[in-house]
């Protein structure tokens, strides 16, 4: 069995700068005694450059993380103005997550009251479901996933609340969107709460993944929401779906990965027969690999041996890594090289029809002279 060369991460460019190296240490998922004591290290070592520290962590969407570490381990250990400056964005980001997830609740309850079924996605239940905490994961937006019949039934519930269509569209123009494989949320905006509201019919544009509402109905479990309870996917399902969703990326988001990471730290109970199974049906197994590989290599969180093996066996994930790791840490990125993007989107899929599916979708976008950043 092929065997992945182990990656010497002081070697990249990772730890290039000890201000990365310190978030990194301050993100994962558990922090034993050896973290913390690199942690202490790293600051009393190094010139730490705190305000590089506090833009990365930003950028990164994990300053819950990072400050919630600092301020429990070491909080003698870092300039009052800094720990100050982290306190008052956590803060933020806590009141922020707090109104939107009394906004989701609102707008799934009378969803329920129209016999619609809709299920958050990412945002609050994600953050509760997988940290314990709302205030501990960064989102700006809310995403509620519906089946494709109800979405015009989802448009008029919102209009009625004070939401406008981010885009307006003739009835015609909506039927030709929503049959396109380039298309996959209905975008809406309330402003005077100033809130960003994406209806999903499918988890990601066609030509990254086919998971649709169909997928995942059957599978549906009940959640308690400050108690209200509503619908949600099983672990099984969230597990290769955040992957899909932070490859779609290339990972630019390192909370992307803190999620992927935690969910697999705090649920020793996975059912990986299942996860493999549906990352197989899906088309995302080599994408699911790579997370967990990253979640392993770069957050510490142990696998299984049998799937660190299967993780090991795919010798694609070495030429994906660097991809990633330059995505994540460089200051020219993957995604800013032509190219770049497209070529790690057909190296991630392991079906040859995944990748001529989205090489379609580039030539499309390639010869209509309206290439976006999702290339």
């Amino acid at each position: 069995m092929k065997t992945l060369p182990k990656f010497n991460t002081q070697n990249q460019v990772i730890h290039a700068y000890p201000e990365i190296d310190l978030i990194l240490c301050c993100v994962r998922p558990q922090v034993d005694h050896a973290t913390s004591a690199r942690i202490k290290t790293l600051i009393k070592e190094n010139s730490i450059n705190w305000q590089k520290l506090v833009q990365k962590a930003r950028s990164y969407s994990v300053v819950s993380l990072v400050y919630t570490r600092l301020s429990t381990i070491c909080p003698e250990s870092v300039p009052e103005s800094t720990l100050e400056q982290l306190r008052h964005f956590f803060g933020a980001i806590a009141q922020r997550n707090l109104f939107l997830t009394r906004e989701l609740i609102k707008l799934l309850s009378l969803m329920q009251e129209q016999g619609i079924v809709a299920v958050p996605y990412k945002g609050p239940v994600l953050a509760l479901s997988v940290y314990g905490n709302v205030a501990l994961r960064q989102f700006g937006d809310l995403d509620i996933i519906v089946q494709p019949t109800d979405l015009f039934a989802v448009k008029k519930l919102l209009l009625a609340q004070g939401y406008r269509c981010k885009v307006n569209m003739t009835h015609a123009e909506e039927i030709s969107y929503l049959q396109s494989k380039s298309e996959h949320t209905y975008d809406f905006i309330h402003d005077d709460k100033q809130i960003f509201l994406e209806i999903h019919w499918r988890i990601a544009p066609k030509y990254v993944s086919p998971i649709e509402p169909q997928h995942l109905w059957k599978d549906l479990e009940a959640f308690s929401l400050a108690g209200t309870t509503v619908s949600y996917l099983p672990k099984e399902d969230w597990l290769p779906i955040l992957c899909v969703h932070a490859s779609r990326h290339i990972w630019t988001r390192l909370a992307c990965l803190c999620d992927i990471a935690t969910l697999v730290e705090n649920n020793p109970d996975l059912n990986w027969e299942k996860v493999l199974q549906q990352a197989n049906d899906w088309g995302c197994r080599r994408i699911l690999f790579l997370g967990l590989f990253l979640a392993h290599s770069l957050l510490g969180v142990a696998l299984p041996e049998e799937i660190l093996q299967l993780v090991k066996s795919d010798s694609t994930i070495t030429l994906l890594v660097p991809k990633v790791y330059n995505q994540l840490f460089d200051d020219v990125k993957t995604s800013d090289k032509f190219l770049g993007r497209t070529l790690y989107h057909i190296q991630v899929r392991e079906r040859l029809y995944d990748k001529v599916l989205y090489l379609q979708s580039f030539f499309y976008w390639l010869m209509t002279g309206a290439i976006s950043t999702q290339f």
